[in-house]
C-alpha cells in the first residue's frame, strides 16, 4: 500500500514563486529601514567597540556571568563616552549642553 501525499501549500497566498517574491520584497523593505546615521557616525560606533576601556570591560566579563550582569551599565557608559569622543574629534557631536551624570559604582 502506497501513501500519497496530500496537496502541499508553500504559502497561503499561492505558488512558491509568489511566496519567494513576497519574501524578497519583505527583506528589501526591512533593509530600507536602517538608521539614518552617516558613515562617520557608524565608524564612531565601530571605533567605540575598539576603545581600550570598552575592551577591558568586555574582557573582564568573558566567562563571568556575575560580572557581566553587574557591569552592563558601566560597559554601556564606556561605549557612549567613546562614541561621543570620536564624534567630537570628527566635529559631529552636538554643540554645547551639559555633561551627562555618571552613575555611581
Amino acid at each position: 500500500m502506497t501513501r500519497t501525499a496530500g496537496p502541499r501549500k508553500a504559502c497561503a497566498s499561492g505558488p512558491r514563486i509568489a511566496c519567494a517574491s513576497g519574501a524578497v520584497a519583505l527583506l528589501l523593505l526591512l533593509a530600507g529601514c536602517g538608521t539614518n546615521e552617516s558613515p562617520d557616525q557608524r565608524a564612531c560606533d565601530r571605533q567605540a567597540n575598539e576603545d581600550p576601556a570598552v575592551k577591558q570591560l568586555i574582557l573582564k566579563g568573558v566567562g563571568n556571568p556575575y560580572f557581566q550582569s553587574n557591569s552592563q551599565q558601566e560597559l554601556s557608559v564606556a561605549k557612549q563616552e567613546a562614541r561621543l569622543a570620536c564624534l567630537r574629534r570628527r566635529g559631529l557631536a552636538p554643540a554645547g549642553g551639559v555633561e551627562r551624570q555618571k552613575p555611581l559604582t
